[in-house]
């Protein structure tokens, strides 16, 4: 992505726009449990608020977001709250850790649909994948967004076949106040 992306979520991140959610997403407070005990990756992990929530529950927790801003504000958030976390400043789309490192991989809210097979071979067996994001019906109920970084229904689940399916919805529900359309889905690799 161009530098000018990096500097629109950099200006984000700075004018307060992801400060509305301090609270980790609900799909993590629901599967925690079920990721097993060690190194987890937070990827496009924002804020901050499901890597710390992740560390909070005793995982070594690694973070990585391609935007300073993200991380700063990440960071001033853990720091506050005494957590260990690692945070890494880099891109998705390039993801500097070993296949089979990790015990756990979350993913809110992002999508890279070139780099699934990469997610999923970050995973050690026994690893479990959560992985919340937008549908195209999104488009539908709330303002319009670029169609590439959406799902179509049936898409987010289609990429994780080698994985055993713990739980997977697509729905339309109101968070805030704001109507989101996701596709949510939970796996463990075998």
């Amino acid at each position: 992505m161009a530098a000018v992306d990096i500097a629109d979520w950099d200006r984000r991140y700075r004018e307060g726009f992801y400060d509305g959610a301090p609270q980790p997403n609900p799909l993590l407070e629901k599967f925690w449990h079920a990721i097993p005990a060690g190194r987890v990756l937070d990827i496009a992990m924002g804020n901050g608020r499901n890597t710390l929530f992740l560390a909070e529950k005793g995982y070594d927790v690694w973070g990585i977001d391609r935007s300073p801003e993200a991380l700063r504000t990440a960071r001033q958030i853990i720091v506050t709250r005494g957590a260990r976390v690692s945070l890494v400043l880099g891109d998705a789309a390039d993801l500097p850790f070993r296949h089979g490192s990790m015990t756990g991989v979350t993913v809110f809210y992002f999508l890279l649909r070139d780099r699934m097979n990469e997610v999923v071979a970050l995973l050690a067996t026994g690893g479990v994948l959560i992985y919340e994001t937008l549908l195209k019906r999104q488009n539908t109920v709330d303002k319009r967004r670029n169609p590439d970084h959406l799902l179509d229904d049936g898409e987010l689940i289609s990429y994780f076949g080698e994985l055993d399916l713990l739980f997977y919805e697509e729905t339309i529900s109101a968070v805030t106040g704001k109507k989101r359309a996701t596709a949510k889905y939970v796996g463990r690799k075998r």
